[in-house]
């Protein structure tokens, strides 16, 4: 098992080298050879023998390579609970920047643990290790047990959920809020995947439910029981808030902070907002902080590589010094590193105390030292890459690899990241008769048997080992190296605009025009009380509209215009319509002619995908997200059928569409037909012709470029290259539209951006889309509903999905601060990558270009700004695109449609003058690759920023993930991509009557165009007296009553009732009588919807129902009712009377929906 080959090193094979360790891990020793994830493989076999109760405590030099041996012990391990991760908050120390939510989240989690004696092993970072962090006794006194059954009163609970720092808000989306109501509590602990509901009976627990934060409503899954933990480092609350006051001013004392200075930093602690970089003052916060040491009683150490965990750890200690000195001269607070930071020799004792493993990756003779050295020959798989020299893109070679090693009767294990991938991987394996054995559900450990068996985990490398057997493979390492993301639901983009509709908004009334909401407002006339919407008109008129009649109302939604209020009753606001409706149906006739000239085109029809075009596929080095392969799959059908192919797919920057246009030019070339890939501008045309090479690189597929950095020599050879069929793909701008160019056999048209390009150029296009198939790509969203009003007239994939990790682009909000920018930019260049800095300001921009080339000597600015002259504009951006300028010094012109992975910092100054939509366009910019992204967001000083800045910089540095914030921002840019798709003459249509209104129109007008019959549509008006509303007390925020309002208003069966019911009760607990009206009132406005009955009234005798003359019950059923005149009367407007005498109002209510369901038997 074992021999000796050198002093002192022992080779085993690889499991044989748990032997050693079988009672246990005793003093020092050193491993050599394990590559790939065998070192994961190895760390699980020491837990599955640990027989002592002894963590593990795994040190990795970075938190990248924490990261991967976390996922890696998860998979082997098999029981994700037993290994904790314990990151570090990835900001300088004394920089004056926040750790991400989420990061702080994972930090909580893992000390909540371990204070309860969980966990197996915890993976962590040399840098996590020397910061000091929360006190162990804090944490143990900071716990709130809620067990379903137990007594909590609701001030103890609440008083509680203060104390840990969570936020009290109206709606739960975020870790570390809560919101109460009625006998609900919802909270999003930090160390959970989804928030829970607690529901209560008096002050008894009765249930602890998920939910989902998208849609808020619960799931199947129950919890027996819930441990909280704080929701932040930082508590700021109680007894630890009083702590942090006096310490603080304590502080500034010695620092001679001035006064209104320390006060203004304490009204935002107080406030719960805390400024950029505040977490530094966590010392402040308690008497005495912990290491991480304090929450370990015993444990072994294993160190990933200790030569490199060494240099980080001096790298950190150099770090803490140069920050403590710069924060020395600066104005802010600080506290003292010793207060924070382990020192470097105490670190170092700590690391040389107890059984500690090393993994090493080269030997280092050290003579003193005494302590055993075994190798293993552990291999890894950087042979089987596509990016090594002598792979050919091809599945050939690992299929000969897997048939040697399967002959030889090997263990080989696949693991793919997703199953879709899994699928694939099969699928191209068929052909080659291998036996393949498909485990989607393996149970994750160590063994597994002998042959080839292909699962799902999250594995990041594998492993080969020959004298074992045995090979572990991942999808990258046969794919290539691919971005893996969390799949999330879609976002409620476009749920309800009235969910964000605030006080002096203006609204649209369907039949009042535009109006000014002033609320929702609670009236009583006489005994009935209801809540009614408040509109202003022109003239100081006011409408109180009740809230039954709500789908009368919309928010007035239009790009970047403020429009007139209407005088109520003067007929301007049916002209307004008129006009729209007019503009509407030319727009509708002219798409009904380009479609029905289509539809009787006959197009060339492509062959389906073969075994090259998905092993092509799967060499995409991303996951695709569910709404990229509809629009993958929905042009592959377009290109195998007869119809010729005219589809616009729209996505933001980013989001995959240039993938989608990959794909559909392979698939013409596979054909032998030729793709010409049309672009706004030069910029772009080099772009996609380096994106197109590189995903063709493996494959026989000819690219090439026309624009005017080509010579007119290379110019003349490509176009007679084309003309000779040479060319594959020829990717240009406008010049491609010029008459001299000819191609051999033109399949495909690619256009980037139509909306960029002029008239003369759409119209040589909408000629061309006569001959060719048209794949149009645009970056600016376009709203679901207008998609679905155009959905049957033009062939329009959207892809919406953010293709983002929730971390991908970490954001941070500070202070201008030329310290953090110097080690922003040289963080970037250091790894070879580039820096935008956004400056908004064109009389400004050399200066501060000048500042930084002072501030970073080593940086190559460039400065590019839409007042240069094109040519020279062009110049700067491809300076950048090819590498010979690394910091580009702007304005936002990158906001539009250019891609560089390489560029991975975003400054942007002054980020308090930008909207919310702004941001998140220029954010996207970065992050497109497998590096940590960053984007800093520059501010002035706290004190200088209002209230809804801070807000909305706090939203923002919150939003990796697209949350409430974002939905706003969205709705901007799905506006302005409305626009774009529908033309200027439209867009004047929106601003007068508002989107909404804008896209029923048009779905009415193409239904009645295509000659499907519209039913008019019918809003009941019904006066009971009744007083149905939702209580003030059950839903307190009003926008989520309009939202509830809305969708019951809506409604257009009664089963939707029911559903919105079951959703009141779920969300808000049990309904009170006014809600429970509500409910029976809106079930009657549903029957009198389906009959087309105008009116339903009671005037204290009789029951009046007013019927249209389109009404849905037929004149005998009322002319059978008429037998009986002393309770039926019919008058000559199409009135019904009842005659009820006094009743009840509820029981009239019943007797209006037996009369009503009456007509529907008959």
């Amino acid at each position: 098992m074992s021999e000796t080959i050198e002093p002192r090193v022992l080779k085993f094979t690889l499991s044989g080298l748990l032997e050693p360790f079988t009672s246990g891990i005793f003093g020092r020793t050193e491993i050599l050879g394990l590559n790939g994830s065998s070192d994961a493989w190895f760390a699980a076999g020491l837990l599955a023998r640990n027989s002592r109760d002894e963590p593990l405590l795994v040190v990795a030099s970075t938190q990248a390579e924490a990261q991967r041996f976390h996922r890696a012990l998860c998979f082997f391990h098999g029981r994700q609970t037993d290994i904790l991760f314990f990151p570090h908050w990835e900001t300088e120390p004394f920089a004056p920047l926040s750790p991400h939510p989420e990061i702080e989240a994972t930090r909580l989690a893992t000390l909540a643990s371990l204070a309860n004696g969980r966990g197996k092993a915890i993976v962590t970072t040399v840098k996590a290790l020397q910061q000091k962090i929360l006190p162990r006794k804090v944490l143990e006194t900071l716990r709130l047990q809620l067990e379903v059954g137990n007594d909590i009163s609701r001030d103890v609970l609440l008083h509680g959920l203060s104390s840990l720092g969570y936020q009290r808000v109206t709606l739960v989306e975020d870790r570390g809020s809560f919101a109460v109501r009625g006998d609900l509590v919802d909270l999003f602990p930090p160390m959970l995947e989804q928030p829970v509901r607690l529901a209560f009976f008096g002050d008894e627990l009765e249930e602890i439910r998920s939910f989902d934060p998208v849609s808020q409503r619960s799931s199947d899954q129950h919890l027996p029981r819930l441990e909280l933990a704080p929701a932040r480092e930082m508590i700021l609350a109680g007894s630890h808030l009083e702590t942090f006051t006096r310490r603080f001013k304590e502080r500034c004392d010695d620092l001679e902070i001035p006064r209104a200075e320390r006060e203004a930093i304490l009204d935002e602690v107080r406030e719960g907002l805390l400024g950029p970089g505040r977490e530094n003052l966590l010392p402040l916060n308690y008497d005495g902080l912990d290491s991480l040491f304090d929450y370990l009683d015993r444990f072994s150490w294993l160190l990933l590589d200790p030569a490199a965990i060494t240099t980080a750890a001096d790298e950190f200690s150099e770090a803490i010094q140069c920050g403590e000195v710069r924060a020395t001269r600066g104005k802010e607070p600080f506290v003292p590193a010793a207060a924070f930071y382990l020192e470097s020799q105490e670190l170092e004792a700590r690391l040389n105390q107890g059984p500690r493993i090393d993994l090493v990756s080269l030997q280092l003779y050290q003579l003193e030292e005494e302590h055993p050295v075994y190798r293993v020959p552990v291999t890894n798989n950087a042979d089987l890459r596509p990016d090594n020299v002598e792979h050919d893109g091809s599945l050939a070679p690992l299929v000969e690899r897997l048939r040697g090693w399967l002959s030889d009767s090997w263990k080989v294990l696949v693991v793919c990241h997703q199953r879709g991938q899994a699928e694939r991987l099969i699928d191209l394996l068929a052909p080659h008769e291998l036996p393949v054995s498909w485990v989607p559900d393996l149970v994750p450990g160590r063994e597994f048997p002998v042959g080839l068996t292909v699962t799902v985990g999250t594995l990041d490398s594998g492993f080969r080992h020959t004298e074992g057997k045995r090979v572990v493979i991942c999808d990258d390492e046969i794919f290539g190296p691919r971005t893996h993301r969390k799949v999330r639901k879609r976002q409620r983009v476009f749920e309800s605009s009235l969910a964000d509709l605030k006080v002096d908004d203006l609204v649209v009334h369907t039949d009042y025009g535009i109006g000014r909401y002033l609320g929702l407002v609670h009236l009583q006339t006489g005994v009935v009380e209801g809540d009614f919407i408040h509109l202003e008109y022109s003239g100081k008129d006011r409408l109180y509209l009740p809230v039954e009649r709500i789908e009368k109302v919309q928010k007035y939604v239009a790009d970047g215009t403020s429009p007139r209020l209407d005088k109520m009753g003067s007929g301007a606001w049916e002209k307004a319509k008129l006009r729209a409706r007019a503009a509407i149906e030319e727009l509708s006739r002219d798409l009904l002619q380009v479609q029905a000239r289509r539809k009787m085109a006959k197009g060339f029809s492509y062959t389906p995908p073969d075994r090259l075009f998905r092993e092509f596929e799967a060499s995409f080095p991303h996951e695709e997200t569910p709404d990229q392969l509809e629009a993958i799959e929905a042009v592959l059908e377009d290109m195998t059928s007869d119809r010729p192919v005219d589809r616009l797919i729209c996505g933001d920057v980013g989001y995959g569409k240039t993938e989608v246009a990959i794909r559909a030019a392979f698939k013409a070339v596979l054909d032998s037909r030729q793709v010409a890939v049309l672009v706004p501008t030069t910029v772009l045309a080099r772009q996609h012709l380096e994106t197109f090479r590189q995903r063709f690189a493996d494959y026989p597929v000819n690219v090439e470029m026309l624009s005017r950095f080509r010579t007119p020599a290379e110019q003349k050879r490509i176009l007679e290259r084309t003309a000779a069929g040479q060319v594959d793909i020829l990717i240009g701008t406008h010049r491609l539209l010029q008459r001299d160019l000819r191609f051999k056999d033109l399949g495909l048209i690619v256009v980037d951006e139509e909306q960029r390009f002029g008239v003369t150029h759409k119209e040589r296009l909408k000629k061309m889309r006569a001959e060719v198939d048209v794949l149009t790509l645009t970056a600016t969203p376009i709203p679901r509903t207008l998609h679905l009003s155009l959905a049957g007239l033009r062939e329009l994939s959207i892809i919406d999905t953010p293709p983002v990790d929730r971390q991908a682009i970490r954001t941070y909000v500070t202070r201008f601060d030329d310290d953090l920018i110097r080690d922003a930019i040289l963080r970037e260049l250091r790894r070879g990558g580039q820096v935008y800095f956004i400056h908004n300001r064109v009389q400004s921009i050399d200066a501060m270009a000048e500042f930084l080339q002072r501030l970073v000597p080593q940086a190559k600015v460039g400065v590019g700004h839409g007042q240069m002259p094109e040519k020279t504009l062009e110049k700067v951006m491809l300076d950048f695109i090819e590498g010979r300028t690394n910091l580009l010094v702007c304005t936002t012109i990158i906001e539009n449609g250019i891609d560089i992975s390489t560029a991975n910092t975003m400054i942007v100054n002054r980020a308090d003058c930008f909207g919310l939509s702004q941001l998140y366009q220029l954010r996207g910019r970065v992050g497109r690759s497998h590096q940590r992204a960053y984007a800093y967001l520059m501010i002035p000083g706290e004190g200088l920023l209002t209230k809804d800045a801070r807000e909305r910089l706090k939203v923002l540095q919150e939003q990796s993930e697209l949350g409430a914030g974002f939905r706003i921002a969205r709705h901007d840019l799905e506006l302005r991509g409305a626009g774009d798709l529908l033309g200027a003459r439209q867009a004047g249509q929106v601003a007068a009557i508002g989107f909404e209104m804008y896209t029923e129109l048009l779905e009415e007008t193409i239904n009645e165009l295509q000659g499907q019959s519209s039913e008019e549509r019918i809003d009941p008006e019904i006066r009971l007296g009744l007083s149905a509303f939702l209580p003030e007390s059950y839903v307190a925020d009003p926008n989520q009553r309009l939202v509830l309002y809305r969708k019951l208003a809506s409604a257009q069966e009664d089963v939707e009732i029911y559903q919105a019911g079951d959703e009141l009760r779920d969300r808000y607990g049990a309904l009170p009588v006014a809600a429970e009206l509500l409910l029976e009132v809106m079930k009657l406005r549903v029957l009198m919807k389906q009959l087309h009955v105008e009116l339903a009234e009671f005037d204290g005798h009789n029951l009046v129902f007013a019927f249209p003359s389109n009404t849905k019950v037929a004149p005998e059923q009322i002319m059978a009712l008429l037998a009986d005149s002393k309770k039926y009367r019919f008058s000559p407007d199409y009135r019904l009377s009842i005659r009820l005498g006094r009743l009840p109002k509820e029981e009239v209510l019943a007797i209006a929906k037996k009369e009503l369901q009456a007509f529907c038997r008959l």
